[in-house]
């Protein structure tokens, strides 16, 4: 009888006899930034299921890492509810902080079991459609000088180097939000500047932004004032305005960035041809 082995045959059993099957798997990734996309994923479901969040500041900002690997395909009114409404925070936030959102809060095993529906409900979901978004678009590197050995040494979100610099861009104008401003002059400089960040989207969440700012005093104190109230309600800001806004325009980026790997010298080239 002949041999009917073939190299698929020969790919289980180098697999089979391998100690540690999870990383015989992916020795190589001949599709990289559906595999980094998987492993950024993995590892920020890690974190909110496993260890949640000291602060809603910590939270802020871990959700808006969240929707990079959603690529803005999470609900905007999400982020609000989580970031807003005492049981979501309570359950969410593991630190004593979180007796600040409600008096009798979750025992640490029943919050994790919620943040554990919380992922099965809303954030796998986004992310499962993020995964068959770039799937469409990711280029294959099949040729042995162009393999990855480690998808976590390769540069940039997803490979997308303008994903990337939207994130530097979001994240400083959501940490100056958060810091507070000195005065009204630096606020003004901040305005100009969130069109970096927002691609223009904030107009689709509040159009009139920038006159309620200066038209409005307590809106002022918030942004210039040190009290600890006053920093609670700029998070809410992030939440209700930046965070909504940052989604849609990191919907909008994925829909345009290209695919780039890193060469030996540091640059970056596209697979892409014209």
């Amino acid at each position: 009888m002949s041999d009917a082995r073939t190299p698929l045959d020969e790919i289980l059993l180098d697999v089979q006899a391998d100690d540690n099957r999870a990383l015989a798997a992916a020795d190589v990734s001949f599709t990289p930034a559906l595999d980094k996309l998987n492993d950024h994923q993995r590892t920020w479901l890690h974190q909110w299921t496993n260890a949640g969040y000291d602060s809603r500041r910590d939270l802020l900002l871990s959700l808006h890492q969240m929707q990079f690997w959603s690529l803005g395909r999470v609900p905007d009114g999400w982020f609000v509810d989580v970031c807003s409404k005492p049981v979501p925070l309570s359950i969410v936030i593991t630190s004593e902080n979180r007796f600040r959102w409600r008096e009798d809060p979750a025992d640490p095993g029943t919050a994790r079991a919620e943040r554990r529906q919380l992922a099965a409900k809303y954030i796998r979901p986004t992310f499962r459609t993020a995964y068959r978004k770039l799937r469409t678009e990711a280029q294959q590197y099949t040729n042995e000088g162009e393999r990855v050995e480690e998808v976590g040494s390769t540069a940039f979100f997803a490979m997308r180097p303008a994903l990337d610099e939207l994130y530097r861009k979001q994240s400083d104008l959501l940490l100056a939000l958060l810091d507070g401003f000195e005065d009204m002059a630096a606020v003004d400089d901040w305005l100009a500047r969130l069109d970096k960040g927002t691609l223009g989207e904030l107009h689709r969440v509040e159009p009139d932004f920038d006159w309620k700012i200066h038209d409005q005093r307590v809106a002022q104190q918030v942004l210039l004032n040190d009290d600890a109230k006053y920093a609670q309600e700029r998070e809410l800001w992030g939440a209700v305005y930046l965070l909504p806004a940052y989604n849609r325009a990191v919907e909008r980026w994925a829909e345009e960035a290209d695919e780039h790997r890193e060469d030996n010298t540091g640059e970056t080239r596209s697979s892409r041809t014209m």
